[in-house]
């Protein structure tokens, strides 16, 4: 099983449709949530991808099911005063939060991966590469792999999964642009996690601050699924971090969100404590010891 094989796993637009109808309907029958989202439709492929959709996001945990009935699982449950559109917004969230689950993306490797192995191990890879410059086509992203990893280790054995990847990788807040201009950057996906790092305005050191978002989105830096992906890599042809720094991808996200003034990169790049940002050809953009959020209407 997978999410990123279209169109038998759907994509973002099919999970929005059938999120919103079932919030709204409350308990719904899934034939019916199927009849209801496709009306209009005469395209089997329309079809199969709302299946796959609803079928991948009730194994996930999104969806609860009994008897053929569905709901949204109670731990991402609506507010009473939430609006729809609001309560969609927060659909990235609880995507992220179920394909980083242990249960859902373990083992990453092997012959029965779990269920979103393939989104994780491959955002996690893609994260740690040099982003600038990189392959928007899959016959340019293929040599790297196979250099990377290995031919056993490839992710991206089709186009088709290259660009399921890079579908979810912009929904969920990992990447940018569209087909021709994909940019890997987290910069939204991190900064929907500040609110939940932060307890106050106040700074926290910058070992805090990374330790605490790689929990929350294990794919970056210090992350466990990010650090079980690098540990397969080929060091002879993988440029990790130099020492202090961190990955190329994180500092485009940490660095934007300071030019934004969402936060706050503060303190001197020279103690033990302090971490500095790499940008293109892996140059030291700065560093800073410790993080502020300045808050969310920044």
């Amino acid at each position: 099983m997978t999410i990123i094989n279209i169109p038998s796993d759907g994509l973002y637009p099919e999970l929005i449709v059938i999120f919103r109808l079932i919030a709204s309907l409350g308990e719904t029958e899934k034939n019916t949530i199927i009849e209801i989202c496709s009306r209009g439709s005469t395209s089997s492929e329309s079809i199969t991808r709302l299946r796959g959709a609803l079928l991948r996001w009730t194994n996930l945990g999104l969806f609860s099911e009994e008897n053929s009935v569905l709901k949204i699982n109670d731990k991402f449950s609506k507010s009473k005063r939430e609006s729809l559109d609001d309560y969609t917004a927060r659909l990235p969230s609880f995507a992220r939060t179920l394909v980083f689950e242990r249960q859902n993306c373990h083992p990453l490797w092997g012959k029965s991966p779990g269920i979103s192995a393939d989104f994780v191990r491959g955002s996690a890879w893609l994260l740690a590469q040099n982003i600038y410059g990189f392959p928007s086509a899959r016959s340019g992203v293929e040599p790297i792999e196979v250099a990377q990893m290995g031919e056993d280790g490839t992710i991206f054995t089709n186009d088709v999964r290259w660009n399921g990847i890079r579908f979810w990788m912009r929904y969920l807040g990992f990447a940018t642009g569209d087909s021709g201009s994909f940019q890997i950057d987290p910069t939204q996906a991190v900064k929907a996690e500040l609110k939940s790092l932060f307890k106050s305005p106040l700074a926290i050191p910058a070992r805090e601050f990374l330790e605490s978002l790689a929990v929350r989105l294990p794919i970056l830096d210090f992350g466990v699924h990010r650090k079980e992906v690098e540990g397969s890599l080929n060091t002879a042809r993988w440029r990790k971090p130099d020492d202090g720094h961190i990955s190329m991808s994180l500092s485009l996200a940490l660095r934007r969100l300071a030019l934004e003034n969402v936060i706050g990169l503060e303190g001197k790049a020279d103690t033990g404590s302090s971490y500095r940002l790499t940008g293109m050809n892996y140059r030291t953009w700065g560093g800073f010891e410790s993080v502020r959020w300045i808050g969310e209407k920044a």
